[in-house]
């Protein structure tokens, strides 16, 4: 598809780095293993916790677990091999949205331009960016963090899939028993742009392993075992959240309503609820062979917003600052909880369980499903879109832990 010639351009040369990735060599201190004809950077410390990273998808964690009192939780949904994760990079693991999540309509309009922006799901509709399915660098290695840069200019067409240049790093790190991530995105074109990042980490619906001899990278099906459909009466979802937010087809529609109305107290997910209890009360039948006959129930995606941290971006608040959405999943048959906090920068979040998959994702997003579209149709309406100016860093970050329940 034709993109529309934009009004701003790179404010640098073509493979140039505002944050210029330094030769380093790491190659002593980081440990790199083989996976699937993968090569995986595995990170760990002193409590035993471990991440696998990979640079050339996504610099997707694929896994990551950590001790929990005598048993080991894997929190991550673990890919069975490369080709599952090539083939569809935003259904596994943790996968990096960039540069927007969630579903957005094109064209769309910004500061008087219309964009045309080719998509790869529907016409009309663009999905989840390209940094999940990228190639990224690694600059940075050691035996606990990873630091990897996608330079937007070295993805092919890159104009057609997103009007401007931009680089991002993301740091991986595992310390204290947890997995931290942090994103930088700097633009590199010489006008203000609209920011939008999301992540889409997987969660098993059960954490422990039911065999001794556990893999050493279980995927959520080894973790599930044999009873799947128990499994989702125990897996808990949660969300601290104000708002839930309405999406048709997957795109926001500027209906919000409050958790504590009766509206909302349909989807309030401030106390865990089951999957399986909310696909009962919300099930939804969907278009005629969506949903292959014999699957779960089909549970809409879940769209919750914190209104404090969406009126930052407009009141100028740092998306480095803590206040963002915290979210997790309660293993109830494991005792074991995995929360999710996030900073600032991350006022949105939904919950994906997709039928008869061994895994939810719930999403962090620095702006809401459709922003863009909304930013024209409800301009009063604070989406979380972030206006970077040229040259300008948002940074923000994402932190993954478990206890015990």
């Amino acid at each position: 598809m034709e993109i529309t010639t934009p009004t701003c351009y790179p404010a640098q040369t073509q493979g140039e780095h505002r944050r210029s990735p330094m030769k380093v060599d790491f190659e002593m201190s980081a440990n790199i293993h083989q996976w699937s004809g993968e090569s995986v950077y595995v990170l760990s410390d002193d409590t035993g916790a471990t991440a696998h990273v990979i640079p050339d998808v996504g610099a997707n964690c694929i896994a990551f677990s950590t001790p929990v009192g005598a048993q080991r939780a894997h929190l991550l949904s673990t890919p069975a091999s490369s080709e599952v994760l090539r083939g569809r990079p935003t259904f596994c693991g943790y996968p990096i949205l960039s540069p927007y999540p969630g579903r957005h309509t094109t064209p769309f309009s910004w500061d008087g331009t219309t964009y045309t922006v080719e998509t790869v799901e529907r016409p009309g509709v663009m999905l989840h960016g390209f940094a999940a399915r990228a190639k990224w660098q690694v600059v940075e290695a050691s035996s606990d963090t990873l630091v990897c840069v996608l330079n937007s200019e070295t993805v092919p067409d890159r104009g057609l899939s997103w009007p401007f240049p931009f680089t991002l790093v993301a740091t991986h790190r595992v310390a204290s028993g947890a997995h931290s991530l942090v994103l930088e995105l700097t633009n590199r074109s010489d006008c203000e742009i609209p920011h939008l990042l999301g992540l889409h980490p997987y969660f098993p619906l059960r954490f422990t392993t039911h065999d001794a001899s556990e893999p050493v990278l279980p995927t959520a099906s080894e973790l599930v075992g044999p009873d799947a459909t128990r499994t989702r009466e125990t897996c808990h979802p949660w969300v601290h959240a104000d708002d839930w937010w309405e999406m048709v087809a997957g795109l926001g529609t500027g209906r919000v309503e409050d958790l504590a109305s009766d509206v909302g107290t349909l989807t309030d997910l401030r106390h865990p609820r089951s999957v399986a209890e909310l696909e009962r009360t919300l099930a939804w039948s969907g278009a005629p062979g969506v949903i292959p006959p014999g699957t779960a129930p089909r549970l809409p995606v879940l769209l919750y917003g914190d209104r404090s941290a969406l009126s930052g971006a407009r009141q100028g608040r740092a998306p480095w600052a803590a206040g963002g959405i915290t979210s997790g999943v309660d293993d109830i048959a494991s005792g074991i909880r995995a929360t999710l906090a996030t900073s600032a920068g991350f006022p949105a979040n939904a919950l994906f369980c997709p039928p008869g998959f061994p895994f939810v994702s719930l999403e962090p997003r620095s702006a809401m499903s459709n922003a863009l579209g909304l930013h024209g149709s409800h301009p009063n309406l604070d989406t979380g879109i972030f206006r970077l100016a040229p040259g300008e860093t948002w940074r923000a970050w994402a932190h993954l832990s478990a206890s015990a329940l």
